[in-house]
């Protein structure tokens, strides 16, 4: 939708690679179960019932299902079926290339890595499909993997090979641009663990290494306005990140925020908790340590924060609830939801998020205004927190956020932000 204001462009959509979607087919028939019954929802829920209104979404097309997407008579079948259903494309998930949703996903995810040439042909035709599915216009964005899993580190070979694919697509996509007028971002999503763990490793990698491989300030400056940063809230709450400080240094870094995934993570204030509180979330945690993804947990202690790589083997080591710790999760819950049990959630966090990035939706440090819904883990949560249909909690999460951006852009939090991003 484009939520209404004067002065603030914002698309939201929610992210389907919720769904299965390893190939086109595959892809149709999960929107077709799902997502038509999203847009129906909420049309329903809606007070100008006279008028009928598109969903947003932010697509998520397999290595194989976006190859067959852009085939001249499938791509048509593409574009009427998503017409027909009132569903508009404004952004694509290009960060699983594979099968999001084989048994095992788990390290799987980040494969293929930045420094392997098919991760550039996959991500170039994401962009030739989004290009495709927009209006004539209207900016596209594509987020994507951060380089690789965090170890082993990267060699000196494999960060010039990501420079330079990095620095090949920025071209092509300036290419596009100039031929076509359509802005196209592509956006770079930290994840705990990863070669870009939080805010901060993204943007020493892109000002130590990126930039300075490019070998004129045009070729830089191109670069700043085609490779942007995804803000995952859910990561950034694990990685105890200041929504407005790190976002603030990275719009005085110059780099543009592509799009915004709204997430939330589990939050477990251990220390705080009395101890049948305590006994009884350390209960519910098995329930959330399951093997299909991964799950990344940020423990705080005092000062010192370690993070480890997955919660089942985490649960294996700590023999019983601790006390005096507080933990970060990994898991992407429902937004709408604040606790579930004795577990708590960071959706606070997408509050703070849009108090800082709400004043530069459609400027130029936040160009796109994209937020996207991206709560895949809702056929992995525990049974008692998933809704009767899976459209029914995609729908309340839209409906909620929708919610949360309304009453946001009614009454405003000014924060201090740089005013001038370079192109």
């Amino acid at each position: 939708m484009n939520v209404p204001s004067s002065t603030t462009p914002v698309r939201t959509g929610y992210c389907t690679n919720v769904h299965a979607g390893r190939d086109l087919q595959t892809v149709l028939e999960t929107l077709n179960r799902f997502a038509v019954p999203v847009r129906q929802k909420l049309q329903a829920q809606s007070n100008s019932t006279n008028e009928s209104r598109s969903l947003g979404l932010g697509l998520w097309f397999s290595e194989i299902s976006a190859r067959e997407a852009l085939q001249p008579t499938s791509l048509d079948k593409l574009k009427d079926f998503l017409s027909s259903q009132s569903l508009a494309v404004f952004t694509l998930n290009g960060f699983p290339q594979g099968d999001f949703h084989e048994p095992v996903v788990k390290h799987r995810v980040y494969l293929p890595t930045w420094y392997a040439p098919s991760r550039l042909e996959y991500t170039w035709n994401l962009v030739q499909l989004l290009h495709e599915l927009l209006p004539p216009g209207e900016i596209g964005t594509i987020s994507t993997l951060p380089i690789a899993w965090g170890t082993p580190s990267l060699s000196a070979e494999q960060t010039e090979q990501v420079c330079r694919q990095w620095g090949e697509l920025a071209t092509r996509l300036h290419a596009l641009y100039e031929q076509t007028g359509r802005l196209i971002q592509i956006a770079i999503e930290p994840e705990p663990g990863c070669v870009f763990t939080d805010s901060p490793s993204f943007r020493s990698f892109y000002l130590e290494s990126f930039l300075p491989s490019l070998p004129s300030e045009k070729e830089r400056e191109i670069a700043r306005r085609h490779i942007t940063l995804c803000h995952d809230i859910c990561h950034a709450a694990v990685m105890l990140e200041d929504q407005s400080t790190e976002l603030a240094k990275t719009f005085e870094a110059g780099i543009k925020v592509g799009k915004v995934q709204v997430s939330s993570a589990i939050d477990i204030p251990w220390q705080s908790m009395d101890p049948s509180r305590r006994e009884q979330a350390w209960g519910q945690l098995s329930g959330f340590a399951e093997d299909r993804y991964l799950h990344q947990t940020n423990v705080q202690q005092g000062d010192k924060t370690v993070l480890h790589e997955d919660l089942p083997q985490l649960l294996k080591e700590q023999s019983t609830a601790p006390n005096d710790s507080n933990w970060r999760i990994h898991f992407h819950v429902p937004i709408f939801q604040a606790a579930f049990g004795a577990l708590g959630s960071t959706q606070s966090e997408i509050g703070r998020c849009l108090d800082v990035l709400l004043p530069q939706a459609g400027r130029q440090a936040f160009p796109s205004g994209h937020f996207e819904v991206e709560t895949y883990a809702w056929t992995v949560l525990p049974e008692e927190y998933r809704q009767g249909a899976l459209s029914d909690g995609i729908a309340k999460e839209m409906a909620w956020f929708e919610g949360l951006l309304r009453a946001k852009l009614e009454s405003p939090t000014t924060l201090p932000l740089p005013s001038q991003v370079p192109e």
